[in-house]
């Protein structure tokens, strides 16, 4: 039955490896997915900004403002999630 057992301790191990390695790559997914929300978030802003230049229009703070408290808030997302893959590298260890 050691043999056995040894191979089964094994099999565990590696099935708890290979599922860590999946929850790190979801994380990193979606850390992707909140820096191309950035991104996209930092495109409308500029974007707002030219319009209103070549308009000759004041810029508006307040849509400024609120498409900034967007990236604040992936930005915190991005923060927690890095949190939570580390948290798994060191349950890995």
């Amino acid at each position: 039955m050691g043999f056995m057992d040894m191979v089964k301790g094994a099999a565990k191990s590696a099935d708890e490896k290979l599922g860590n390695a999946i929850d790190c790559e979801k994380i990193d997914s979606k850390i992707r997915e909140q820096e191309r929300a950035i991104e996209k978030i930092t495109t409308e802003i500029g974007k707002a900004v030219v319009a209103d230049l070549k308009e000759g229009k004041e810029i508006v703070r307040t849509t400024i403002d609120e498409l900034y408290a967007k990236i604040t808030e992936a930005e915190k997302k991005i923060e927690d999630l890095k949190a939570e893959k580390e948290a798994l590298k060191e349950k890995k260890e």
